[in-house]
């Protein structure tokens, strides 16, 4: 999961570093969010039977993403009034308690802000559903779970069809329903490998139907704008959804396959470790060096570009071992509690019982 973490905060990375060469409308971050869905979710169906689950639960999730992004925040509104242009702060108060876009509800405009910082809608639509998800998941079992994050797909693409921004949990949050169905599936290993023919089967073709798909509904969006949504482009959203879906799922069935060895590969991992930096500072970076260059008249050479690769990772993995790693720590003082006993996981008679 590292590696593929990481290869998603590249394809974000240089998508934003090329925009107009790699096209697709900002598609890839929709990996995290199918990677968000499953992770946190098996945490929510494995632990959540537990004394103070969703205290614990929230806590570990603000260690983890709070403080660096804060940091991020700060330092830009120190840095601000001594800009040539100073960004407008309008916008501070909704970035600051993760509602950015919240405003497009009902408005077509929001509150103007750095908008270096616009690639947070990600981060913002995560904390919202990591807001109510895991009570509705503890709520609803296993397999009520399925049908309601397939609802929660229908719901999305109908929101994007419809014309709701693409920003807005509404409209985006298929991709963490999918991630949920996948934590779903491989809950109990036991039951995976008795019907893994199956679901390598079902997996497989899931991917296959969902290549032609991204396909079609790719090729026909490419001339489109995608600053109103229509149905193509919330298919297309879809189709690359559905793709993530089984090749993620296929890569968990077959974990430890010889097959999946570049996934292990220790440099991949590491930029999976280093990921939450890369996707957040990623911009600074490109336009620091983009203004630096313009003052020193380098024009836009490729080598420019590769050093906005190279220096987005070093700034990341100096965030990740100065302040990410040593704040992540902490969540050693806030483990989960054991489940209890006396209950089978998570209310799982309604998971058709754990087997001994």
């Amino acid at each position: 999961m590292d590696a593929i973490r990481g290869l998603a905060a590249m394809a974000v990375m240089i998508y934003h570093l090329k925009p107009q060469a790699f096209a697709l409308h900002g598609v890839r971050v929709d990996l995290f969010l199918i990677l968000s869905g499953y992770l946190l979710t098996s945490i929510i169906l494995k632990k959540g039977d537990g004394a103070r689950f969703l205290f614990t639960f929230s806590v570990r999730r603000w260690l983890r993403l709070w403080p660096t992004y804060f940091i991020a925040i700060m330092l830009l509104v120190l840095v601000n009034p001594w800009l040539s242009k100073p960004f407008p702060m309008d916008g501070l108060p909704y970035y600051l308690t993760f509602t950015q876009n919240v405003t497009r509800y009902w408005s077509n405009t929001i509150p103007a802000f750095c908008w270096y910082f616009e690639h947070t809608w990600s981060l913002a639509i995560e904390e919202q559903f990591f807001l109510f998800w895991p009570v509705m998941v503890m709520l609803l079992g296993r397999r009520r779970l399925v049908p309601v994050a397939l609802a929660l797909v229908v719901m999305s693409v109908v929101m994007r069809s419809l014309g709701t921004h693409w920003w807005l949990l509404v409209a985006r949050c298929d991709g963490f329903a999918f991630g949920s169905v996948l934590a779903a599936i491989f809950l109990e290993r036991e039951q995976v490998e008795r019907h893994r023919a199956k679901i390598q089967l079902g997996l497989s073709l899931t991917s296959l139907f969902a290549v032609g798909f991204v396909v079609a509904t790719t090729t026909t969006t490419l001339e489109m704008d995608f600053s109103e949504m229509s149905l193509w482009p919330s298919l297309m959203v879809l189709s690359w959804n559905l793709l993530y879906f089984g090749l993620i799922g296929l890569v968990i069935l077959n974990t430890g396959h010889p097959s999946l060895r570049i996934l292990r590969d220790p440099r991949l991992g590491y930029l999976g470790k280093v990921s939450y930096g890369i996707y957040l500072f990623h911009s600074f970076v490109f336009v620091s060096l983009w203004a630096l260059g313009r003052y020193l008249h380098w024009g836009e050479p490729v080598w420019l570009d590769v050093a906005k690769i190279v220096l987005t990772i070093v700034v990341a993995s100096i965030s990740w071992h100065w302040i990410e790693q040593p704040i992540a720590n902490l969540k050693d003082r806030f483990r989960y509690e054991p489940v209890r006993t006396s209950s089978l996981p998570l209310n799982a008679h309604r998971f058709g019982g754990v087997r001994a």
